[in-house]
């Protein structure tokens, strides 16, 4: 461990509503690294500024440990980095900016992670095979798409209102080597159950005409990405036909395990030895969650 202090902090607009803060600062007193993580207020217009003077900012770069990125800087940070990963590189976006000792910026995206966690927590095993059905086709979803991937599920179909906002993500499915397709979103109760898990990334109250429709029968693990209000009429529902759910907290806390370990990295000497199951546990409280 060192003395020096290093500096994290979650970035995107608007941001005082982040729940990041409170579990990063959790898991980081439990194991007493010196990070301090804070909030930035930064718009897409204000972001190649704020990254260009990183330096005057934090005294170096060599002091950031990295950054949690939100809306709407997801998209727009990728071509200020340094170097990606080959995630970041298929799916054009990324959550995570970690900064290494020479103060070089790298982009990784844990949302895939907080997604794959999020669903396994619900009761997904993964290697089943099958498809993934998403509501939605942004940013989030995109994400989706590639935990899909890393689950072993062969497609994804894509629920959405408008078939041509759909493309990108579509790409993104091809990029992972998924077959894909794109449906109307009102289709989705009659198929919900054809799928091996479901993730709704749509605004708050954009699914409840959905909830009412759904099939009082056997559901597969659903995420729903919205944490307030929770839960949602889709969640309700899903819970009241006996199948398992996970919310947008538990994503957001499965995301933040992977974003403190790529944090802690050039920090912790013995990185291998953190116990993260206990350390997870610190961050779920800060979100008052239990973490299975």
């Amino acid at each position: 461990m060192t003395d020096r202090k290093y500096h994290a902090a979650v970035l995107g607009s608007p941001i005082g509503h982040s729940k990041s803060p409170a579990m990063h600062q959790a898991v980081y007193r439990y194991l007493a690294v010196p990070i301090d993580y804070d909030r930035y207020e930064v718009t897409e217009e204000q972001a190649p500024v704020f990254f260009a003077t990183l330096a005057q900012r934090f005294g170096s770069r060599r002091q950031l440990a990295g950054f949690s990125v939100t809306m709407p800087l997801k998209g727009v940070l990728v071509a200020h980095m340094d170097h990606v990963s080959s995630r970041v590189k298929r799916l054009g976006v990324l959550n995570t900016v970690v900064f290494d000792d020479d103060g070089a910026a790298h982009g990784y995206n844990t949302d895939v992670d907080g997604v794959r966690l999020a669903l396994a927590q619900a009761g997904f095993t993964s290697g089943q095979g099958g498809s993934m059905g998403i509501l939605g086709a942004g940013g989030t979803a995109t994400a989706a798409v590639a935990a899909a991937a890393d689950m072993g599920l062969t497609k994804v179909v894509l629920y959405v209102r408008n078939r041509q906002r759909a493309q990108d993500a579509v790409q993104v499915a091809q990029n992972f080597g998924l077959q894909v397709q794109v449906a109307l979103l009102e289709t989705f109760a009659d198929k919900a159950a054809d799928h091996a898990a479901v993730v709704a990334t749509l605004p708050a109250y954009a699914t409840d005409a959905l909830a009412a429709e759904l099939p009082q029968t056997q559901l597969p693990p659903l995420l729903d990405v919205i944490y307030d209000p929770w839960p949602t009429a889709l969640a309700s529902a899903w819970l009241k036909a006996g199948a398992q759910v996970a919310s947008g907290l538990d994503m957001l806390l499965y995301q933040g395990v992977e974003q403190a370990k790529l944090f802690t990295q050039k920090i912790v000497v013995n990185p291998e030895t953190i116990d993260w199951d206990t350390a997870t546990q610190h961050m779920a409280a800060a979100l008052a969650l239990e973490a299975s």
